[in-house]
């Protein structure tokens, strides 16, 4: 019987008689129901009983068909790859990858041929594996691009400094500190207005912008007041009325308000103790008689407030300094009285809320109104005096009466905008150390200022900017750490007694005096203006006051080679007042001009616009430079070298010539015997301190290599955690006689600088203040016993320094 199962062979290509597939067959197969099917039946009449055949079978040729024909069916992603692989990637295997291939196998058989000449090919392959890799790691070492001394700037455990100082001075963006300068310069932005909030977010975001950590904005209610009503008239000689044009201008922050009607004005030069003596005993002022004093402003305008109000004013008129031939200009001065306390005006302990705020004797503001006029119109009033009473030394060369009183009467009336609890704030950042992260230096700038504050105090909050940006710089190129911590500070409030450092004080004074072992404030920098001189060095100048204990380490000239600096110590008051006084080491670096306030410091011509012909200079910008690696040297070498730089030595010596020359002024008043023996427990420390640093330099450096001994970075830490308490410890609980604020009985202000008649000139204001102050009052009972106070606290903090365990908790 013949098989239906015939292939049928088809080589016609036309779709029309393509036979389907096997698996299009068996598709519509598996789509049919069996009771779908068909009853078989018998289409030939003499098969009856016969099966039907089943249909033929698929054929088991298939239909391609060519890709390229049917690309207009494809989607747009495979005709991309059918593209890309035709175009390309056949192309490259046929031209360029098979090719390779035949010469490294080439290349492969040649090398093996004439390696067998030599020895075993497989051995001599992998010595020379071996050599080129060694090659390769060294090129790569000594090229930078793994972690060593170069690239991590570091050497064994220690960062080493030089490397990162020459990268940061790469990474200088003079741009950013002149937009930085512009903005903060574009609004007045005195404490608690709307332009302070804005600079503060300002200070915030860049904060925010260099990944500092832990940035908070610490707030304080304080009492501040703000420009008003304020008019002054006066009467000459014929009686007739003048009014002064006062504007906005006229207001010193924290003056009490008054109204005053005909009363004598009265010249005292500058309102010193003398001066005003020197009225007295002419009768130019009398007791039992009111008189408002006309006075230029003097170093200490607050000193000058309180002495007017010892000798009676019921007033005080400031004569403002011309600047250049700008007679018209007004300097804005604070006359907040940071001799008794800083911070809120109301009371020095404002966070106890046991304090009557309404007691005038916790009032630390002037008591009688206070208000600043042109040198064009304090030359207008003294016009009208007459030529009686006492004559002063106006600087020039001429001389200036005080006239008497009846010359010249004046009406007076000062109504300040008063809020006695108003928000100020402080903006805080941090570093965190590697190492010590319980111990940090603060770098500190202030931010207010009631004009546009360009020259003070922008430039130093500008420059805070900059070595935040340059300390960034280093952590993200180096994956550099401090070994200890860094806190930024923008302090608000200082034109109101320097309400936020002293808030940020009183709030966190035990974490503080823990963890802070140096202050550096740099709200008084300025441009060092000029030519370089053959040395290299500016025409400028730097001024730093500082803490005995770093006053060798700011004399060295290592790293600022380009600056002339004078090193001093602590000599005026400023947002580092409340650290002081609580013993913790302040370090205060300034130019001159900005420190003695110079116009047009505090006044309107302190823009922007007068400051940005300097920036222009190319002399100036590298002055600028310079001062910003200055900066970052300083603030580098206090917080990440190993070892404090804390001269115990030196501030032994320093603190006893202090004490000889207070004993040749008053020869025979006073015993200093505690303090000797305090001082030569002091000598014996630094003794052991400066042997003990010798000893570690050359176990860790004698081989150049900075690997620390663990047992050495115990001790050292040991020591590092005794020199911070130096400062912390020289302070009296109880604080000075009838100015219990300052606890520090070693370095401090006295409450009037001025010398004493019996002191035989010696100037020496910011040391013994307790001792200076009963001097100064002629009480030497209480002189005596503040010196065996200075003298026992010497001897008691030796002691703890030697006693002090091994327990220093780092990680």
């Amino acid at each position: 019987m013949r098989s239906n199962y015939q292939p049928v062979a088809n080589t016609d290509l036309d779709h029309e008689n393509t036979i389907p597939t096997a698996s299009s067959s068996h598709t519509l197969l598996m789509n049919q129901n069996f009771d779908d099917l068909p009853a078989t039946s018998n289409d030939n009449p003499g098969m009856e009983n016969s099966v039907t055949p089943p249909p033929e079978p698929p054929s088991y040729e298939f239909d391609i068909e060519d890709p390229r024909n049917d690309l207009h069916k494809r989607s747009h992603l495979q005709r991309v790859s059918i593209g890309f692989q035709e175009k390309i990637l056949e192309p490259l295997m046929e031209n360029i990858i098979h090719p390779f291939f035949q010469i490294l196998s080439f290349i492969r058989d040649k090398a093996d041929y004439y390696l067998s000449k030599i020895g075993n090919p497989f051995i001599l392959r992998r010595v020379f594996y071996i050599f080129l890799m060694s090659f390769i790691t060294y090129y790569v070492l000594s090229s930078g691009y793994l972690p060593n001394e170069k690239a991590s700037g570091s050497k064994g455990m220690f960062s080493q400094h030089d490397i990162l100082f020459q990268y940061a001075r790469k990474s200088i963006d003079l741009a950013k500190f002149e937009r930085d300068l512009e903005y903060i310069s574009s609004m007045p932005h005195g404490s608690g207005t709307k332009g302070d909030a804005a600079i503060a977010q300002y200070v915030q975001d860049s904060f925010n912008n260099n990944g500092l950590k832990l940035i908070r904005e610490m707030e304080y209610m304080v009492y501040s007041n703000y420009p008003g009503n304020v008019s002054i008239s006066y009467y000459d000689e014929k009686h007739e009325k003048h009014d002064l044009k006062l504007s906005r201008e006229n207001f010193n922050p924290l003056s009490s308000n008054g109204q005053l009607s005909k009363v004598s004005l009265i010249y005292g030069g500058k309102g010193t103790t003398n001066d005003l003596q020197s009225l007295k005993d002419s009768k130019s002022i009398e007791d039992g008689k009111e008189c408002v004093l006309l006075l230029h402003y003097d170093e200490i305008v607050s000193q000058q407030v309180l002495i007017a109000e010892k000798f009676g004013a019921k007033a005080v008129i400031f004569i403002s300094e011309p600047y250049g031939d700008n007679i018209d200009i007004v300097q804005s001065k604070s006359v907040g009285l940071p001799q008794y306390s800083t911070g809120d005006a109301l009371a020095p302990n404002w966070f106890d809320s046991a304090v009557d705020e309404q007691d005038p004797k916790y009032w630390r503001l002037a008591h009688i109104p206070t208000v600043p006029i042109s040198d064009r119109q304090g030359k207008e009033l003294l016009s009208h005096l007459s030529p009686d009473g006492v004559k002063f030394d106006s600087g020039n060369g001429n001389h200036i009466n005080s006239g008497k009183m009846g010359d010249v009467l004046v009406d007076l009336d000062l109504q300040t905008n008063v809020r006695e609890r108003h928000p100020i704030c402080d903006i805080v950042g941090k570093i965190e150390g590697r190492e010590q992260s319980d111990k940090a230096i603060i770098i500190a700038a202030s931010r207010n200022s009631m004009g546009f504050g360009t020259t003070y105090p922008n430039i130093g909050t500008s420059a805070l900017l900059s070595v935040l940006q340059l300390f960034q710089e280093l952590k993200y190129k180096f994956d550099w750490k401090p070994l200890r911590n860094i806190y930024f500070i923008s302090f608000g409030g200082s034109e109101f007694n320097y309400a936020g450092s002293s808030g940020l004080v009183d709030q966190r004074l035990g974490p503080l005096k823990d963890e802070i072992y140096s202050f550096i404030d740099i709200s008084q920098l300025g441009i060092p203006l000029g030519t370089r001189d053959e040395n290299g060095r500016t025409g400028g100048s730097l001024n730093i006051e500082t803490h005995p204990l770093l006053k060798k380490f700011f004399k060295s000239k290592n790293g600022h080679l380009n600056f002339d600096v004078s090193v001093e110590d602590v000599q005026h008051y400023g947002d580092w007042t409340p650290f002081l006084a609580n013993g913790i080491p302040v370090s205060v670096i300034s130019l001159n001009s900005t420190k003695n306030r110079l116009s047009p410091v505090e006044t309107s011509e302190d823009t922007f616009e007068y400051f940005k012909k300097t920036l222009e200079d190319e002399q100036n910008q590298q002055s600028i430079s310079d001062l910003l690696m200055f900066l970052l040297h300083i603030t580098t070498k206090l917080v990440d070298d190993p070892l404090l730089h804390f001269d115990i030595t030196n501030y032994v010596k320093d603190v006893d010539e202090r004490f000889q020359k207070l004993e040749q002024a008053y020869p025979g008043k006073l015993d200093f015997t505690s303090v000797i023996k305090g001082l030569l427990f002091w000598k014996k420390i630094g003794n052991e301190w400066a042997s003990w640093t010798q000893g570690w330099e050359n176990i860790v450096w004698s081989h150049g290599d900075g690997i620390e001994p663990s047992l050495l970075s115990i001790r050292r830490w040991t020591w590092n955690k005794k020199l911070t308490n130096i400062g912390r410890r020289t302070c009296s609980p109880a604080g000075l006689p009838n100015r219990s604020y300052y606890k520090n009985v070693l370095f401090g202000p006295m409450l009037i600088q001025e010398s004493n008649p019996d002191n035989n000139g010696n100037e020496d204001f910011w040391i013994f203040p307790g001792v200076r102050d009963a001097i100064y009052d002629n009480d030497w009972k209480r002189a005596q016993e503040q010196v065996n106070v200075i003298g026992n606290i010497l001897h008691q903090s030796a002691a703890l320094f030697v006693e002090e365990t091994n327990d220093i908790g780092y990680k």
